[in-house]
């Protein structure tokens, strides 16, 4: 019995000596913070509430480490408070824009800041909406693509409305998410737009959307590519009252 009792007495220091051991690590607490830039105005990229993200790689302490993906906020910034003191490499990941550029050996220590630019895919010019008799609306854009070698086929432009400011494929209301108000594509870009200009041939006009008396809604129009995350670059939010 002696033996018994030494052993379950014995085990516990031993388990509290092990997690001692294990646990005195310094809890994640280096900040880093930026924003995402359209390229081709200087002004931040306009996007959904964590449609995209900046992918952390955490190169400091292995080979092959495990990517960390940071939303972004669809004013384009971006903020992370719990990360460990490391050396990173950042890049803006799974977005409607071309490849971005690569942050190697970005060194986080405390808190850090890194901004980023990238070039859409499509740019939503002209977006317009027409309030009519019996609380409808008739909405209307035109396409321009900042690089139209290589674009991956256009897919569809539709309008996006939600009850608040934020805005997009991840915070609509789903009523207007229907094949009957989208127009659909499936074109490449020399079907639809100038080559040299990237400036596109076609007005996209959707027309006759209900919606409700009293109602505030947010409204922006989107378009997407074929490419490997399918996202939308999209207009300006812009604020409908009906009456």
């Amino acid at each position: 019995m002696k033996k018994i009792f030494l052993l379950f007495t014995v085990l516990p220091v031993l388990w509290l000596s092990s997690c001692a051991d294990i646990d005195n690590f310094e809890a994640p607490n280096a900040t880093i913070s930026g924003k995402v830039l359209d390229k081709t105005t200087g002004e931040p990229f306009l996007t959904g509430p964590g449609e995209f993200a900046i992918r952390l790689l955490e190169t400091s302490y292995g080979e092959n480490p495990a990517p960390q993906d940071l939303a972004v906020k669809q004013d384009g910034s971006f903020i992370n408070n719990k990360l460990f003191s490391a050396t990173y490499s950042l890049q803006p990941y799974a977005g409607a824009f071309w490849p971005a550029d690569i942050v190697t050996d970005f060194k986080l220590s405390g808190s850090g800041t890194q901004d980023f630019q990238v070039t859409p895919y499509l740019k939503i010019k002209n977006a317009k909406w027409v309030l009519k008799e019996g609380n409808k609306i008739d909405v209307s854009c035109t396409l321009e693509a900042p690089i139209p070698q290589g674009l991956p086929q256009v897919i569809e432009v539709r309008p996006f409305l939600s009850l608040t400011p934020y805005c997009g494929a991840g915070n609509r209301i789903e009523a207007y998410y229907k094949d009957e108000f989208r127009i659909l594509i499936n074109k490449n870009w020399d079907e639809i737009g100038n080559m040299a200009t990237g400036i596109g041939k076609e007005t996209y006009a959707i027309n006759d959307i209900p919606l409700k008396s009293g109602y505030t809604y947010y409204f922006r129009m989107g378009a997407k590519v074929r490419d490997t995350f399918e996202k939308f670059n999209y207009s300006d939010v812009v604020v409908i009252k009906v009456p």
